[in-house]
């Protein structure tokens, strides 16, 4: 009798597809799966790190949550964006930010995340920044495997009328937007409720919420903007109001969850796409800021939570290294479906499962060492991390860099790194996390096998890194959509098909 009943039920979980997970509540087999991307977000600007930000959200979801305390990315926005979506190094996907008029985009031979999980049987949603190419209709997010997208097809705009230039961009599911000419943000999350309002919980969920906040223009609204005291230098109060509402916009996509019954259901990423920008972000205490290699660039505020999220890690920092590339393979294997994208036109996927560092099974990194970026001539910056050290080629050149030091948020000056790498220089990461001693010429054994590690990527063909295009420089460009497109409506749309 009780093997019978033991078969029925066992029966009844392979057929509902749920289990009690870690937290005694039912969970299904395929989390809901959240990431949410914070534009040039400082390290340090957040509540939990800095008491001049108020950010209720986050710091209650690092709080209850793990701080993925070395989470890296790369040192600007389109290139992280390419490894989150294809699992692959930045320069396996490419390494430059597109311009408007750029005729390119992220690699089509690669199949994107939200694809692979549509075969999953997932929901897949994307709200904001797109940044990976639109000339042509083949790269827009919905061909990519987004069943839904919201948001705006350039790396910026102007939050208040969506303009990028001489054209508005708003996008809505395949089409542009008419709603421009208010606050982007609050677009977002009103789109945000209504999808989430009408998500059949019986299907898993992907939502990549690539938030625009809080990259440049500086533009909040005054009712933000008077959160923060006016003693406060007008740029940066304009900024951390800009925190607030990003803030606002997750809470309330954690509030839906909660309200529709699905959180306990849920595994949300949140992370920035770089470290904070020159003369707005915060990046204390690392050094340098958005555009370089050190950790102030290209280590990234980010925490994970959710209901999926394994009790015993609630409340704890994580120390393991993860790169956003490892979220490709970490979610496919979640949602039950195979990461393998290789084939003709593309390097296989780089990134690793890291469910064993966010489950607390283990603290050690799959990889043998990560790319930060990589470009074939040394006069070109790159970076690479091997166990406790990180090798930097070529010197960073950081502008504007004041606010990167200061105790947290006040000063409002400028300055530069005064210690640069000449013409390479090497960190240990873990003992000296503000890089202020190079052991380039100390440590000459350590600094060789990680220039070793780092060259052994200069075997591979030119022609197929970042896709043959080195510089920005290099990408075509059509001098005459601006006008073509003035003609057709007045919206960034492809203009190329």
């Amino acid at each position: 009798m009780r093997s019978r009943m033991r078969i029925f039920w066992m029966a009844v979980w392979l057929f509902t597809g749920a289990w009690e997970g870690s937290n005694g509540q039912p969970v299904h087999r395929k989390p809901n799966l959240v990431f949410v991307y914070v534009d040039d977000w400082g390290f340090a600007d957040v509540g939990f790190r800095n008491p001049a930000i108020h950010s209720p959200n986050f710091d209650s979801l690092a709080r209850t949550g793990s701080v993925l305390q070395r989470h890296y990315v790369f040192k600007y926005c389109s290139p992280s964006r390419a490894s989150l979506l294809t699992g692959r190094w930045p320069h396996h996907a490419h390494q430059w930010n597109l311009p408007s008029v750029s005729m390119a985009g992220t690699n089509l031979n690669m199949t994107m995340l939200p694809a692979k999980l549509k075969q999953a049987g997932y929901a897949t949603h994307m709200v904001g920044k797109w940044h990976q190419g639109f000339f042509k209709s083949d790269y827009l997010p919905m061909v990519r495997g987004f069943d839904t997208m919201s948001g705006f097809l350039n790396g910026g705009e102007n939050h208040m009328n969506q303009r990028e230039g001489c054209l508005v961009d708003f996008w809505k599911n395949g089409k542009p937007d008419p709603r421009n000419g208010s606050y982007d943000a609050f677009h977002y999350r009103d789109d945000l409720v209504d999808m989430i309002t009408n998500h059949d919980t019986d299907t898993p969920f992907f939502l990549y919420l690539a938030l625009h906040n809080v990259h440049t223009p500086l533009q909040a609204p005054d009712d933000w903007v008077d959160i923060y005291p006016s003693t406060t230098c007008k740029n940066r109060r304009v900024y951390q109001a800009m925190v607030s509402v990003a803030d606002n916009v997750t809470g309330t996509v954690v509030e839906m969850l909660r309200k529709k019954g699905m959180w306990n259901d849920t595994l949300m990423v949140v992370s920035a796409d770089n470290g904070g920008a020159p003369c707005s972000g915060s990046n204390y205490p690392l050094k340098g800021c958005k555009g370089t290699f050190f950790e102030g660039g290209v280590r990234s505020l980010a925490f994970v939570n959710g209901g999926f999220l394994p009790k015993a890690m609630r409340g704890k920092d994580n120390d393991g290294f993860i790169h956003v590339a490892d979220w490709y393979p970490t979610f496919c294997k979640l949602g039950g479906v195979n990461p393998e994208d290789s084939g003709p036109g593309k390097y296989p996927v780089d990134g690793l499962d890291v469910w064993p560092i966010i489950s607390g099974q283990t603290t050690q990194t799959p990889h043998e060492s990560i790319v930060l970026g990589f470009n074939f001539s040394h006069t070109d910056s790159g970076a690479l991390i091997m166990g406790d050290y990180k090798l930097i080629v070529a010197p960073q050149s950081p502008t504007c860099d004041g606010l990167m030091y200061s105790p947290l948020d006040y000063p409002c000056s400028n300055g530069t790194v005064a210690a640069n790498c000449d013409p390479n220089c090497l960190y240990n990461i873990v003992a000296d996390p503000r890089e202020t001693k190079d052991l380039a010429k100390s440590e000459p054994e350590i600094y060789e096998r990680l220039l070793s590690a780092y060259n052994k990527y200069s075997t591979e063909p030119q022609s197929t890194r970042d896709q043959g295009y080195h510089s920005e420089g290099d990408i075509p460009q059509d001098s005459t959509a601006c006008d073509k497109l003035k003609a057709e409506g007045g919206y960034w749309r492809p203009w190329r098909d």
